[in-house]
């Protein structure tokens, strides 16, 4: 494509100007500002025992699935390891998240096309680059890179390339396991036939990476797989019940070197541990049984919403960066004004959690902010529900 003809493209303003700001914030922002109440220090610390020769899931355990450790590893040496410094981790991993993050509005823009045209979709894409919570999370954490594998997986699936989709969401696993819930809509919307073809290839692409590394990191790696399961309730209904008004906050990264420190708790939440899960299987069950989708992209997208906010609400931990794969789901399933109401009152409540409150040792204020939040998710679930259902 010339480039008179993308210069003339009527979404090229938005997506040129979001590229810009988050350049401009990271060349311009000290390091320890841009990333204050984020998990950058804490990746470059885990990325440091690289110059002892350390791996993740082989040398220490991950709370995270392999794609974006090792990622950090090979970003930290390249920004110059023991050699370099923070700042130019921060910057080499940011440019990293801001591509990714713009590819999340290209991504939505194209989706919106696909549902509403291009009038919605440019105000949408206006909207969306508009919005604090996505920006801030992209100097706070790696999610823009697990949102950019969940929205790919659905731009692939309704073009059509299941395969394609079905690579994408098995990479996106290896991030995050989000992109996962995208399978559901699979198996609601294509044959046995094809739903097996797309499980098989996303598992092939993930037991590729997980093998190896069992073999490899033995006890250790089995730890990391495990740890999601074995980790205490953190800022859900769950940890209020068990009298937990911690974070999801692991402690230093020395603890990772510790195979101990992986085993997790219990409480009341541990005892509890199969209740969410089986409430959340039964609802995803009654959600495959009672939808009709008819392979629209609306309906599709909205289901994959709705059992998103279901794993929100049935999980027993909640972080703030997870709002970064809702957001854009919201905003393309529901109308404008409804959708950014849902987006506002999430973000306030989310950013009073976090950083207002908990960064300043205000931990009790969880009795208050994790009833707003389920609340909120209850509605929202009540709301998707009315869309795809039969």
């Amino acid at each position: 494509m010339r480039l008179a003809t993308v210069l003339r493209n009527r979404f090229t303003p938005v997506v040129v100007a979001f590229a810009a700001l988050q350049l401009m914030m990271l060349i311009t922002m000290p390091a320890e500002n841009l990333t204050l109440y984020g998990d950058y220090a804490y990746y470059y610390e885990l990325a440091s025992y690289s110059d002892q020769g350390k791996l993740p899931f082989i040398d220490y355990w991950s709370e995270y699935p392999p794609l974006f450790p090792f990622l950090s590893v090979a970003v930290y040496q390249l920004s110059g390891g023991s050699g370099g410094s923070y700042h130019s981790f921060v910057l080499a991993l940011g440019l990293l998240m801001a591509a990714a993050s713009v590819g999340n509005l290209v991504l939505i823009i194209g989706l919106a096309r696909r549902l509403h045209g291009e009038e919605k979709a440019e105000r949408l894409a206006w909207l969306y680059a508009l919005l604090f919570v996505p920006l801030v999370y992209t100097w706070w954490s790696f999610d823009a890179l697990a949102v950019f594998c969940l929205l790919l997986t659905l731009d692939l699936l309704l073009a059509g390339r299941e395969r394609w989709s079905a690579v994408v969401m098995g990479l996106g696993v290896l991030a995050k396991l989000v992109p996962a819930l995208v399978f559901l809509a699979v198996v609601r919307t294509r044959s046995w036939r094809r739903c097996a073809v797309y499980g098989l290839i996303a598992f092939a692409l993930v037991a590729a990476v997980v093998g190896p590394l069992l073999a490899a990191g033995g006890e250790m790696a089995a730890a990391s797989f495990l740890f999601p399961f074995r980790r205490p309730a953190w800022q859900t209904v769950w940890a209020l019940l068990e009298g937990n008004l911690s974070t999801g906050l692991l402690g230093s990264p020395a603890d990772h070197l510790d195979l101990a420190n992986a085993t997790g708790q219990g409480g009341v939440a541990g005892l509890l541990g199969w209740v969410p899960l089986v409430a959340l299987a039964a609802l995803y069950g009654v959600a495959l049984w009672r939808t009709r989708l008819d392979n629209r992209p609306e309906r599709i997208i909205a289901f994959v919403c709705l059992a998103l906010v279901l794993f929100f609400l049935l999980s027993k931990g909640w972080s703030q960066q997870w709002q970064c794969y809702l957001y854009p789901l919201l905003l393309l399933v529901l109308p404008i004004q409804r959708g950014l109401l849902f987006v506002v009152g999430l973000s306030l409540v989310n950013l009073a959690e976090w950083p207002v409150l908990l960064s300043r040792g205000l931990n009790d204020w969880l009795y208050l902010t994790v009833p707003l939040r389920t609340a909120i998710l209850a509605l929202l679930a009540v709301v998707l529900w009315r869309r795809v259902k039969a």
